[in-house]
């Protein structure tokens, strides 16, 4: 019996260091999680994702030794210009949620990891009371500068924004610019067309995020297009064993 256990042990074992190698000869894919809103309580659905669940999966990156990457970092890794950890995440919020300063922030700052929100513009006169608005990101500039904001649009988060004329897309990033000034964008609902991608060349923008199912669900490659960056849903639905899957499949 003892025999057949330590034979078990040592093919387990085998296994698990053919998997590393096999993984560090890989090309690197880096996954790109995406949150939305926070909630102290209740229960997590496509959008949600309770505090508690959101403070396991950070404990997990933490116990886990990722290193969670600032904006910059996925400009140089696609220009191939820099070397990252294999290990490494990069964390997005996406739309401005009151609850990613009152829930997410502390989280983040607890564990020391970077982030990068996504705010949509029009909030910022503080008649939308669940959304941040100018005097909260001033805030969180200040006391949360681990946390990056990008732009998500100013009043064009639509699904179908992306067929609005060129005209009409400028006009936006025109007001956007009066609000914050960033090189990162993420598409609202992820949908994108080419001239929305021209739009966004000639605005200065360095990199583009889109989000959903099929080809944008899954890790950056440094094969994709500084303008097509894929993301990972990670629902607040989602159990913990899929959180895990989701960091380490070979997607």
């Amino acid at each position: 019996m003892k025999k057949i256990l330590l034979r078990l042990f040592v093919i387990v074992v085998g296994i698990i260091l053919v998997g590393f190698v096999i993984s560090l000869c890989l090309p690197q894919k880096i996954p790109i999680l995406t949150y939305h809103i926070f909630a102290s309580q209740g229960e997590s659905d496509f959008m949600t994702i309770t505090k508690d669940d959101f403070e396991w999966e950070m404990k997990y990156l933490k116990k886990h030794h990722y290193h969670t990457l600032k904006m910059d970092e996925i400009e140089c890794f696609l220009e191939n210009t820099c070397k990252l950890p294999r290990k490494s995440v990069l964390i997005t919020i996406d739309d401005g949620w009151k609850s990613t300063l009152d829930i997410a922030a502390p989280i983040l700052k607890k564990y020391d990891f970077q982030a990068t929100m996504f705010y949509i513009g029009k909030n910022n006169n503080g008649e939308n009371e669940s959304f941040l608005d100018l005097n909260d990101l001033s805030y969180m500039k200040e006391n949360y500068p681990n946390i990056e904001i990008a732009s998500h649009t100013y009043n064009l988060h639509e699904e179908d924004a992306y067929l609005k004329p060129k005209e009409e897309l400028k006009s936006d990033f025109s007001n956007m610019k009066e609000i914050l000034s960033s090189s990162y964008f993420a598409y609202p609902y992820g949908k994108y067309s080419d001239e929305y991608i021209e739009v966004l060349k000639e605005e200065g923008f360095h990199l583009a995020f889109t989000f959903g199912p099929d080809k944008n669900h899954r890790k950056l490659t440094k094969k994709d297009s500084k303008y097509l960056i894929p993301r990972l849903n990670t629902s607040g639905a989602m159990p913990h064993w899929k959180f895990i899957l989701r960091l380490n499949w070979f997607q």
